[in-house]
C-alpha cells in the first residue's frame, strides 16, 4: 500500500475517532443534565432510567470502536496496518475502505463468527 493510501486511511480513522469522542462527550453531557433534572413522577423516572441504561450501552460500544480505531492508527504508525490479526495475510483494501479499523480478513472473520455461534 502506498503512502497516499495510508494517508487516506489515517484521515478516515482520525475522522472516526473525533466523531466518537464528540458523541461520547455529548452523551455524558446529556446524561449529566438528565441526572440534574428533578423527576416529576414515577413514570418519568422509569423513562429516564431506561434512557440512562441505553446511553451507557451505546457508550460502551462507542468506546470499543474507539479502541479499535486507535489500534488501527497505531498499526499505521508501526507498518502493520491492513494485516489480519489471525492469519497475518493482507486484509483486502476494499474491506479496509468499508471498515478502516478491521482486524481480520473476511475468511478469518467468518471462522471466528462461526466459532462464536457454535457452528
Amino acid at each position: 500500500m502506498n503512502e497516499t493510501k495510508y494517508a487516506s486511511f489515517r484521515a478516515k480513522l482520525e475522522k472516526i475517532r473525533f466523531s466518537i469522542i464528540g458523541e461520547v462527550q455529548e452523551k455524558y453531557k446529556s446524561k449529566k443534565n438528565q441526572l440534574n433534572e428533578s423527576v416529576a413522577d414515577i413514570a418519568d423516572d422509569a423513562v429516564q432510567s431506561y434512557d440512562r441504561q441505553m446511553m451507557m450501552g451505546l457508550g460502551e460500544k462507542d468506546l470499543t470502536k474507539l479502541r479499535l480505531v486507535e489500534e488501527a492508527i497505531e498499526k499505521l504508525d508501526n507498518g502493520q496496518y491492513g494485516v489480519c490479526s489471525e492469519c497475518e495475510e493482507l486484509i483486502p483494501e476494499g474491506r479496509l475502505i468499508l471498515i478502516p479499523f478491521a482486524l481480520h480478513c473476511v475468511d478469518c472473520l467468518e471462522i471466528i463468527e462461526n466459532k462464536n455461534s457454535g457452528v
